[in-house]
């Protein structure tokens, strides 16, 4: 290697787009590249575990494939969980990510709710009954009434998210709108 080679000093900005370029390994676009690579290769089974840049990839799809939605019920809920969310998706026509979210939001609080109340059937099943398992009946209770207002609570966000704003005129001085509520218009000449 030749000696006294000038070195050229960059400037900040060509550092900090240099930095900008960079990866931290949690991006987007890295982990699509490498999760390519990863698919090469590999069978389908090898790139489930959720350690491959391959499965991180899908989960940036979640809206489409439902991966970490998966993950978050049993077994026995999750392909309906992801056809409900489909299914929710196209009912409401969601567009943005948030409206999608929200759509999974629903469905997975709506999963919950069949979850927490199988638990109890089962219970209720054996036909014997402790003072624990009356605990635990309880508990279970108060956890489908939670699961039930979150399942409501997201799907009436979802649909007031959906419906076109509301527009009122008023025409008039005061206007009684509802109990206690006044709404006054003051026309004062400048």
């Amino acid at each position: 290697m030749p000696k006294n080679l000038p070195v050229k000093t960059k400037t900040i900005e060509e550092i900090r787009q240099g930095l900008k370029e960079s990866s931290t390994g949690l991006d987007a676009w890295y982990i699509l590249r490498e999760a390519d690579k990863e698919r090469v290769g590999m069978k389908d089974k090898e790139l489930i575990g959720s350690d491959t840049n391959y499965y991180k990839a899908i989960t940036l799809l979640e809206f489409d494939k439902g991966v970490l939605l998966m993950n978050a019920v049993s077994k026995l809920h999750s392909v309906f969980a992801i056809e409900f969310n489909k299914n929710l998706q196209t009912e409401y026509n969601c567009q943005t990510p948030s409206e999608k979210s929200l759509a999974e939001v629903v469905a997975l609080n709506f999963v919950r709710t069949l979850y927490i109340q199988s638990k109890i059937t089962n219970y209720l099943e054996k036909g014997s009954f402790s003072d624990i398992g009356v605990g635990y009946i309880n508990s279970l209770s108060k956890e489908l009434d939670r699961a039930q207002r979150h399942y409501l609570a997201s799907l009436n966000a979802l649909r007031s998210l959906r419906m076109p704003p509301l527009e009122v005129n008023i025409k008039t001085q005061t206007a009684v709108v509802g109990n206690n509520q006044v709404v006054q218009s003051v026309n004062n000449p400048i």
